[in-house]
C-alpha cells in the first residue's frame, strides 16, 4: 500500500470574498493590544501578548445574513468559531492554539456562537524543492522566501501525520490537507476558500 502522505493534496487557504452581506466584524481594542507588539512567527499569535481577551464587535448594519465561521484577523491570525475550532482541534489539536474572544452580539436580535483567535504553531520545511515548481523572492540577497507555490510536492517523512501547518520559509502561508478541507465542506463551515497548490 502506498504510503498516504504521498498522496495527500494540500491547499491554502483565503477569505471567502464571494460570501455576501455578512455582518461587520471589528477588532475593538486592537490598538491596545498591539502596543509595544513586534513580530515573531514562531510565538503563539507571533507574540502578541493578551494580557485582556480580545473584544469583537459585530453589527448587522442592515446586513441580514450569517455570521461566518472564519475571519482573516492579522499577520496569519484568524478568528473562528467555536465549532470551527472544535474541528481543528478533533483533526489535528497540535497544529493550533486559540485565544477566547470577547463577543458584543448587541444588536443583533438573540447571541450568536462563541469565537477564537486562532495561530498555527506548526511550522515545517517540508517542501521538495526539486520536484516542485517555486517562485522565490529575490528581492533579499542571502534570504530564502517563496513568493509562488504553482506546484508544490511535499516530503512525506517530513510532513508524516500533519494536517496543518506554515511554511518555514513562507511562515504566512497556512496550509492544511484534504483531510481538512473535506471536513469544512461537510460541516458547511463558511468563510474560507481553498486553493490547491499541486497540479
Amino acid at each position: 500500500m502506498a504510503d498516504q502522505t504521498q498522496i495527500r493534496k494540500y491547499y491554502t487557504f483565503a477569505t471567502d470574498f464571494a460570501l455576501k452581506d455578512t455582518p461587520f466584524r471589528e477588532w475593538v481594542n486592537e490598538q491596545e493590544q498591539m502596543i509595544e507588539f513586534f513580530p515573531d512567527s514562531s510565538k503563539p499569535f507571533r507574540g502578541i501578548n493578551f494580557s485582556k481577551p480580545p473584544r469583537i464587535k459585530f453589527d448587522r448594519k442592515g446586513r441580514r445574513g450569517p455570521v461566518r465561521d472564519a475571519y482573516p484577523v492579522t499577520l496569519g491570525i484568524w478568528l473562528v468559531s467555536d465549532r470551527l475550532k472544535v474541528l481543528f482541534e478533533r483533526i489535528d489539536a497540535e497544529a493550533f492554539v486559540f485565544q477566547r474572544a470577547e463577543v458584543d452580539y448587541s444588536n443583533f436580535p438573540e447571541p450568536g456562537p462563541d469565537f477564537w483567535f486562532c495561530y498555527f504553531m506548526r511550522e515545517l520545511d517540508c517542501i521538495d524543492e526539486e520536484a516542485s515548481r517555486l517562485r522565490y523572492y529575490d528581492n533579499v540577497p542571502g534570504v530564502k522566501a517563496y513568493e509562488d507555490l504553482t506546484d508544490v510536492k511535499m516530503l512525506p517523512a517530513v510532513v508524516g501525520s500533519a494536517h496543518a501547518f506554515r511554511l518555514k520559509y513562507a511562515t504566512s502561508k497556512l496550509i492544511v490537507d484534504d483531510v481538512i478541507v473535506d471536513a469544512v465542506n461537510a460541516e458547511n463551515i463558511q468563510g474560507f476558500k481553498f486553493t490547491p497548490i499541486q497540479k
